[in-house]
């Protein structure tokens, strides 16, 4: 049967870029800019989409000034991946290259039409706090608060075909190589094919495996960080169903969180222009670098709960902390008034549990962003390694200026009308069950099992017991999702793509036997030497799960030397 005759309509382009934050605009422009037909998807519209959709306050440290190197900031990495997960973990030649390209990145960003200086037309910068760590660090200040019209107007205005209210469904395989994806009109419904000579994927963190650390009433409230819809792991589910290769898919990162976070966000106590927050127990005991096993340690001892504090800041910098608030979340203001917090004097109550997946999970990228399929890219936070609007942008712009190359030597994709003819089926299965399973449901369901199963204090039999009631999940109420229409649809593939993932997590929880820095086994109390900067890397072959360990490839000698 002919493309034409399954999908509502077969579009044919260069690149295909899954994802429209910060990422992959800055991709799709880039690779505008060198002249290729570039075609963006993205389930929501891209002016306010991903996890700057509602602004962003600062632009994380890659910059080397100040007397710093290139790879004294890699080094920082280096340690601070150490301080809290016990060894490293990230492709450091990756942070190299993306901290060496800083001042191209902030050149190119205003080309784009962001603002990247402050009111008086300089760029602010900022000391990063370091927790009490040996990390030099600097960040710079920005107005970023519509960053997202401004780089979603850049790629209009480069004549990309955009295509929004679109989610991807699977990606288009061919001998090992990504030949393009299927997606859906969540409006429409249309099933939609598109062919690309090489596709990027820029979904996104995966978050939403676990409860929100804001108390908040009923069970099917989503975590609010990043920006909840766009966290459904919607492009790193794609990857691994194909076949690419995923790490650190056992590390969960952030676990002490505020509890009450709707006040006051939780990046502003990291960034007070270099003077850090203070962690203290509930007698007001100072702790260093907390982590989930000192709460654990002092919960056995009755010193919880464990808060956040910056009653010791100067007025001038609670000042700028606020200001920071109108570029990133000006609505914290009403709702700190309404709580009665006040950051001058209050403190702030920590949850120790699981945020969810940070920056060293994800699809595994090679220093160019290119994944273990040819012609698929991964960027910003859905790439290991990576995370933080820094990386998001530099990342995004790498790849869009070099893609050409990939776009000239690949020849026309040859799509498999058998693969698309199933993919379709699983898409639009939803919408003939009837009276079924509610997609809300389903995922309360999933975050549930995780909360129980997995969390902070892992276990073989807890793990093996989460797996069972997951495949109940798969096998008994899976096929049972209902779509009422096609925005309900949406809701039945990311559930698809959650319990995917979720059991992606547990499995590699199963293979990392010890506890080290934030990752507890209470079955293995101990760190094993012999796990120390050992990766778990994470492929599907023939429908199965193979898991693998091993390490990122380390700095290389000649930027080990530099001076």
């Amino acid at each position: 049967m002919a493309l034409e005759d399954i999908a509502d309509k077969v579009i044919d382009t260069d690149v295909l870029v899954i994802g429209g934050g910060i990422a992959g605009c800055c991709a799709a422009a880039k690779a505008r800019d060198h002249g290729l037909n570039v075609t963006l998807i993205d389930k929501a519209a891209i002016e306010r989409s991903g996890s700057a959709a509602q602004g962003i306050d600062h632009f994380d440290g890659l910059f080397p000034r100040d007397g710093m190197t290139t790879r004294d900031i890699v080094k920082g990495h280096e340690r601070r991946g150490k301080a809290y997960h016990g060894g490293n973990f990230q492709n450091l030649n990756l942070v190299y290259k993306l901290a060496d390209q800083a001042f191209w990145v902030f050149d190119e960003l205003e080309k784009l039409g962001v603002t990247m200086r402050w009111d008086d037309g300089e760029p602010y910068w900022i000391p990063y706090a370091n927790f009490g760590l040996p990390v030099k660090r600097i960040s710079l200040r920005v107005h970023w608060q519509n960053v997202k019209p401004q780089l979603a107007a850049a790629v209009k205005k480069r004549g990309t075909n955009i295509l929004e209210r679109v989610m991807v469904v699977d990606l288009l395989t061919n001998e090992g190589a990504v030949v393009g994806a299927t997606a859906v009109n969540t409006r429409t419904g249309d099933f939609i094919v598109i062919k690309a000579k090489a596709t990027v994927i820029a979904t996104g963190y995966f978050q939403r495996l676990y409860d929100p650390e804001t108390p908040v009433p009923g069970k099917h409230k989503m975590r609010y960080h990043f920006c909840p819809s766009s966290i459904s792991g919607d492009g790193w589910a794609a990857a691994y169903r194909a076949g690419a290769v995923m790490a650190n898919m056992d590390i969960t990162g952030w676990t002490f969180r505020i509890r009450d976070d709707l006040a006051i966000s939780f990046g502003n106590f990291r960034l007070n222009e270099g003077i850090p927050m203070k962690s203290l127990t509930w007698k007001g005991e100072e702790i260093i670098n907390p982590t989930p096993k000192t709460y654990f340690e002092l919960e056995q001892k009755g010193q919880t709960p464990v808060y956040f504090s910056l009653e010791h800041l100067p007025d001038d910098f609670h000042k700028r902390i606020e200001r920071a608030y109108v570029d990133e979340r000006p609505i914290s203001f009403k709702i700190a008034e309404d709580m009665g917090f006040n950051p001058k004097k209050h403190r702030y109550e920590l949850n120790a549990k699981p945020l969810g997946f940070m920056h060293w999970s994800g699809i595994n990228v090679d220093e160019d962003c290119k994944t273990s399929l040819q012609g698929l890219y991964a960027i910003g936070d859905c790439a290991a390694s990576l995370g933080s609007v820094s990386f998001a942008t530099s990342s995004g712009l790498l790849v869009g200026n070099n893609i050409h190359k990939r776009v000239k030597e690949a020849g026309e994709p040859a799509v498999n009308e058998g693969q698309v003819e199933s993919q379709k089926k699983t898409a639009i299965a939803p919408l003939n069950v009837k009276d079924g399973a509610e997609p809300s449901e389903f995922e309360a369901s999933i975050r549930y099992i995780c909360e129980r199963y997995i969390s902070n204090f892992k276990s073989e039999g807890k793990l093996l017991e989460g797996m069972r009631r997951l495949g109940t999940l798969r096998s008994v109420w899976l096929p049972k999702l209902t779509a009422k229409g096609p925005h309900h649809l949406m809701r039945c593939l990311e559930n698809r793509n959650i319990l995917d993932l979720a059991k992606v997590h547990m499995e590699a929880c199963l293979e990392r036997k010890e506890t080290r820095a934030e990752f507890i086994r209470l079955d293995f109390p101990e760190e094993d030497p012999s796990l120390g900067n050992k990766v778990i890397f994470q492929r599907m072959e023939d429908e199965k799960a193979v898991l693998e360990i091993g390490e990122m490839p380390r700095l290389r000698p000649e930027l080990e030397k530099e001076k």
